[in-house]
């Protein structure tokens, strides 16, 4: 599927709305399971391959990955949102919400004041790697594209990121999607009009 920084997926295959009506990444086919949305997909993730576990054993810790899972979903996705739109949706900087850019800014940088507490010294936001390390990843992994990330005043969050990269199931996800976006963003050729 081809992807805006804009409009998002711009055309969506009739087999994927099938499967998914809200249209929306990710989704996920398991044979004859279809299903959508991260969270729940990571729940099925846990429940079919249990090892290595997605979700802390001791209920508190559970409950606790689950809230930050979620906090990605929701304060860094709406936050991450506003920006994609006011920097990619307005080439122009003179058009964009500067009110909206800097209420969005300032909302990514109580989240990242919050991840770096959250870390404390421990090597993930959880008791060991869980759902909350790939949903704040990803979404701090994509706000790096729109320009935004964490300075090194939040030096555990960055540590924390670069021990995200070093996993090697993100440097093979994090070249694929830095290829994807380079493609994106090259220069295209002006047609000759």
């Amino acid at each position: 599927m081809l992807w805006d920084p804009v409009r998002g997926f711009a055309e969506k295959p009739a087999e994927m709305l099938a499967i998914n009506p809200k249209g929306q990444v990710p989704t996920l086919v398991d044979g004859e399971i279809a299903l959508y949305d991260s969270t729940i997909i990571f729940e099925y993730l846990e429940e079919k391959y249990p090892d290595p576990p997605l979700y802390s054993k001791n209920i508190a810790a559970r409950v606790q990955c689950r809230l930050l899972e979620d906090f990605a979903d929701t304060v860094l996705a709406d936050a991450g949102r506003i920006l994609r739109l006011e920097v990619f949706g307005k080439p122009d900087p003179a058009t964009r919400d500067q009110v909206a850019i800097f209420k969005a800014d300032a909302v990514l940088r109580s989240a990242w004041s919050m991840l770096d507490k959250q870390l404390g010294d421990n090597e993930y936001l959880c008791d060991s790697f869980t759902v909350a390390d790939i949903g704040c990843y990803a979404l701090t992994r994509l706000l790096r594209f729109i320009g935004t990330v964490p300075d090194a005043s939040w030096q555990r969050l960055c540590n924390w990121i670069g021990r995200m990269e070093n996993r090697p199931s993100v440097r093979i996800d994090l070249r694929e999607v830095n290829e994807s976006f380079s493609a994106l963003f090259a220069p295209r050729p002006r047609s000759a009009d």
